[in-house]
């Protein structure tokens, strides 16, 4: 009879690519005819954004876009004017080899912005943009779970993997507008807009993934002619939003991972046609990231012997993935904005920006690291306009049940800003503080040896030492019987009811009866 060989797939996600690129930022801008000339430039600051991405074979490409916003004062004024521009960037990265059913996770933070006046209407820019990127594709060796013929016999590990796994990433606007209330005055110039995801949910549809949630919008802006001694106004709003993601073949047996992330938000306003604008337009871009998969538990060869013939095998190291775990906690964080030249006595916004945030092992332990800048928008004693703020460094263990954790386990994570509060203390600083959601999932891994291929060579039998159908072996205490019966070219199952045995270890040191014929 000759040997046959059944054989599962073993799927794993794999790391094809982690790289970091950087992006140089150079922009000669001009000021608009009925922009006010330069007199003290406040604030320039970069804000990047990876609005597209794709692979395609060995080939992932991107799309960067760099929104660049100078605030600054004219001359006899302290109200503060804001100019932006957004350049757009195309970037490639080569790949070791082609990813299958691949997932593409790229951040982008700023490295540093240096902004100078050449003259009153013309502005010079220089700075410099990292690039992180990470491709993940799918692979899938196909291990030996069963073998017949030959008197082949097999050791095997029992293993949970998974046995069907579904991505998908959507890009999606959402988007409305907004009217200001009676009582806040018209908008000038935007001098900061951002959103957040405040609370998130997800429903499983008919084959399809449904992200649910809250943004946050804030809008900081001016109010020319208004209140010259309070001239700057800062609304929030909610956005909720509800986005439907096609994952084919998902059914109730999958367990279902979404994490949603704001890629950018752009605010316009808007004239009633009296000449102010008392309407804002909103339109936020997010990143819907889902991730299905059906756990199944399957025995893999590790070992194999003939008991008639010699025989071989090809053995490698294979990830076997565990079911993914679900990461949802916090973290607070504390800072000082501080104005050297002269105190703070008015905050009109306080924010806070986590992007230079991640979330990696250390001692088996979830650990989240970077640093977190804080900085508020306010008013000195002196009546000027100022931006202040400081870099928070955290290093802190996330809390959380998993322990041993993998050091190259795949972490999939956004850090939201839920709340951003100040104080302005007795010193005239402003105290600041942020709390930061930790969202996402993690899927850790197993390695273990699994047998991919069996030859076995009739032409060379297996050696029998004399003509006795019985040996006699002294087991120790704790021998595992698989290495008995491979020893002498036996059947383990055979041993154990020769012997009468509850187990394939041996309990206690004993003789035992080998059947060798």
């Amino acid at each position: 009879m000759s040997l046959k060989v059944n054989k599962e797939a073993v799927r794993a996600c794999e790391k094809i690519c982690s790289c970091t690129q950087e992006q140089s930022i150079e922009l000669d801008y001009v000021l608009p005819d009925y922009y006010p000339e330069i007199f003290r430039i406040i604030r320039c600051c970069a804000e990047p954004e990876i609005t597209a991405c794709a692979v395609n074979g060995d080939r992932a490409t991107y799309e960067l876009t760099v929104c660049l916003r100078v605030v600054y004062c004219s001359e006899g004024s302290t109200a503060p004017e804001a100019v932006e521009q957004k350049l757009v960037y195309s970037r490639t990265v080569n790949l070791d080899r082609p990813a299958e059913n691949a997932s593409v996770y790229i951040t982008a933070t700023p490295d540093h912005i240096n902004c100078r006046a050449v003259n009153r209407r013309r502005i010079d820019v220089r700075g410099a943009v990292t690039v992180n990127i990470c491709v993940m594709g799918e692979t899938v060796t196909e291990a030996v779970c069963e073998a017949f013929g030959e008197n082949i016999q097999l050791r095997k590990k029992c293993c949970t993997c998974p046995s069907q796994v579904i991505k998908a990433q959507k890009r999606a606007v959402v988007s409305d507008d907004f009217t200001l209330s009676e009582t806040a005055p018209p908008i000038g110039t935007i001098l900061r807009a951002s959103a957040e995801i405040v609370s998130a949910d997800k429903k499983i549809i008919a084959g399809k993934a449904a992200a649910k949630g809250e943004l946050k919008i804030s809008v900081v802006y001016t109010s020319h002619g208004e209140d010259s001694e309070n001239p700057v106004t800062s609304v929030q709003f909610s956005l909720p939003f509800s986005q439907l993601v096609e994952l084919e073949g998902l059914d109730d047996d999958f367990s279902c991972f979404i994490n949603s992330s704001v890629i950018s938000c752009t605010v316009t306003p808007r004239s009633e046609g009296d000449g102010n604008s008392r309407q804002l337009e909103c339109e936020v871009l997010i990143l819907i990231d889902c991730y299905a998969v059906k756990m199944a538990e399957l025995e893999l060869a590790c070992d194999e012997y003939s008991t008639s013939f010699a025989s071989s095998h090809t053995a490698v190291p294979v990830r076997c993935e565990k079911a993914p775990v679900p990461l949802d906690s916090s973290l607070s964080v504390r800072g000082i904005c501080e104005n050297k030249d002269s105190p703070i006595s008015l905050v009109y916004d306080a924010r806070c920006s986590s992007s230079g945030m991640r979330l990696y092992v250390n001692e088996g332990k979830l650990t989240a690291a970077g640093n977190v800048t804080l900085s508020v928008m306010g008013q000195t004693e002196s009546g000027d306009f100022v931006i202040c703020e400081t870099d928070v460094p955290i290093e802190e263990e996330i809390s959380s049940e998993l322990r041993d954790i993998s050091s190259d386990a795949d972490i999939r994570v956004t850090f939201p800003v839920t709340s951003c509060t100040y104080t302005i203390t007795a010193d005239n600083t402003a105290e600041v503080k942020a709390d930061i959601s930790v969202r996402g999932w993690l899927t850790d891994h197993i390695l273990t040896e699994a047998i991919t291929d069996i030859s076995v060579d009739e032409t060379v039998p297996r050696e029998q030492s004399g003509d006795y159908a019985l040996r006699l072996y002294f087991a120790e205490s704790g021998e595992e019987l698989w290495n008995v019966a491979k020893r002498y070219g036996a059947s383990m199952l055979r041993i154990i009811e020769e012997n009468e045995l509850d187990g394939d270890v041996v309990k206690e040191a004993k003789m035992l009866l080998i059947p060798v014929a």
